[in-house]
């Protein structure tokens, strides 16, 4: 394998520029593989460490204090420091917000609002992993107490455990991307990460999906399958990893991978949900109702569509039906193009480029897109899709959705930024999306270069020949 690595200094021109100043590309006689240190892996590694630090400093502004009348730090947003310097994370706000700052089971957290009882809106994985490491910095704040509030501490020790949990990830993707190694390195230094690393607990989500792509490469399907599970039981999206399967599926008329999976992560979703359903069923449920309640987000195309009309059909309040039934229908096409384009498709689809159309089209359609879930297509689109420039450009363009979004939010009458600001970041990254898709479709039509089967022989890198 290492033989035939692939060198982006000799196909990507927007490394060329940055070997030829690190000394050139490595000649045809070089002996790959006898690194004393500097390894691909190791280097990739320490670009992930200097990205999630560079993304903690992000972020920081929101995570400091100052002493009360007592002396005692408290959390300090004065000035509204959580959108001029962009730093506004939902892990600092909801610790006190979810009663996580108190011991106990975060699903017995409850309060009223608008009349509504409310409980933790997360995923169950999700809340317990909110509710474990709250608890640990509340054992441990003693040795912070003098310098940061304790929020600033359960935020600063959740990001230290999130930064080991995608520094693993991208040791999984670097072993997905096989001959492809240095595509890793758009995962490790993407733009996304210095901007969202730690804007919500969406790291893990990942993990959970890479490994369960490395499983099912390694044909343990079980293994795969409960990943899978507990991916859906932290964030949703997960899921959707099953429906690239499905498409394999039935393409090669080979059910047992695929039933295997999907019986599996049905396991391992219910032993993590059934508990917290028996306790408490409406605090299990509030994900559900919340999601189904609300309206659309400042970022989708339905907040757009409704900004520059001034129409607010979409708008979601009082009628969420129908946007929810809007939304479900879009996507649901969605996954019947994948699905039919990837059966009909004159050779079998990659894995990775199924996977990034059923989650590009969740985005784009979806009601909800939080500008950290950009977080979830990136391995997908580097998996699928490894042109440099093309994904360089759209995360850069990804990436500024967050500061224009939090200059908005300051209000016009505050020099906040006008929706229009807005609507043209928007509709640049979905643009950018889009055009990747076409892309991606053209690939599996074979009418576009797949450098990632180039550099496999023609295979899949994340299937093989397994059965």
């Amino acid at each position: 394998m290492s033989t035939s690595r692939v060198q982006p200094a000799l196909t990507e021109p927007v490394a060329a520029g940055w070997v030829e100043f690190l000394g050139g590309p490595m000649g045809r006689f070089s002996r790959l593989g006898r690194a004393r240190f500097w390894t691909p892996l190791r280097t990739i590694l320490a670009v992930a460490w200097t990205f999630l630090a560079f993304g903690v400093l992000f972020k920081s502004n929101c995570a400091q204090g100052k002493p009360d009348g007592n002396g005692v730090l408290q959390l300090d947003w004065s000035g509204n420091r959580q959108y001029t310097s962009f730093c506004y994370n939902d892990i600092v706000p909801l610790y006190s917000g979810r009663g996580l700052d108190h011991a106990g089971f975060v699903y017995d957290y409850s309060w009223v609002e608008n009349g509504v009882t409310r409980y933790m809106e997360y995923p169950v994985l999700a809340g317990m992993f909110q509710n474990v490491v709250a608890a640990l910095a509340r054992q441990t704040y003693g040795v912070a107490r003098d310098v940061l509030p304790e929020v600033g501490w359960y935020f600063y020790l959740t990001a230290f455990i999130m930064a080991v949990i995608w520094v693993a990830t991208v040791r999984m993707v670097a072993e997905l991307a096989g001959n492809r190694i240095w595509d890793t390195l758009l995962v490790a230094g993407s733009p996304l990460v210095l901007m969202h690393a730690f804007t919500n607990w969406d790291i893990p989500s990942v993990f959970f999906l890479v490994a369960a792509l490395l499983a099912a490469r390694n044909r343990r399907f079980v293994l795969a399958g409960a990943l899978i599970g507990l991916g859906t039981a932290f964030k949703l999206w997960p899921l959707f990893a099953l429906g690239a399967y499905l498409t394999l599926a039935i393409r090669r008329r080979q059910w047992r991978p695929f039933l295997l999976m999907a019986a599996s992560a049905a396991v391992a979703w219910a032993a993590v949900n059934l508990p917290v359903w028996l306790r408490n069923p409406a605090a299990w449920g509030e994900f559900n109702r919340l999601n189904t309640t609300r309206s659309w987000e400042w970022t989708t195309i339905y907040a757009v569509f409704s900004r520059m009309t001034g129409w607010a059909g979409f708008d979601g309040q009082g009628t969420p039906e129908i946007l929810n039934f809007v939304t479900l229908v879009l996507f649901a096409a969605g996954c019947l193009f994948t699905l039919v384009l990837g059966v009909k498709a004159p050779r079998t689809p990659r894995v990775a480029e199924l996977l990034f159309l059923i989650v590009a089209f969740f985005l784009l359609f979806n009601k909800v897109w939080s500008p950290q879930y950009s977080l979830w297509l990136v391995v997908p689109a580097v998996l699928a899709l490894p042109r440099w420039r093309l994904l360089l450009s759209w995360m850069t363009v990804d990436m500024m959705v967050w500061p224009i979004l939090m200059w908005h939010l300051l209000g016009t009458n505050n020099k906040g930024l006008p929706g229009e600001a807005v609507n043209v970041i928007v509709l640049a990254r979905d643009g950018l999306i889009v055009a990747m898709m076409v892309l991606v479709v053209l690939q599996i039509l074979g009418r576009r270069r797949d450098k990632v089967r180039e550099a496999h022989s023609g295979q899949d890198p994340l299937v093989g020949q397994w059965r």
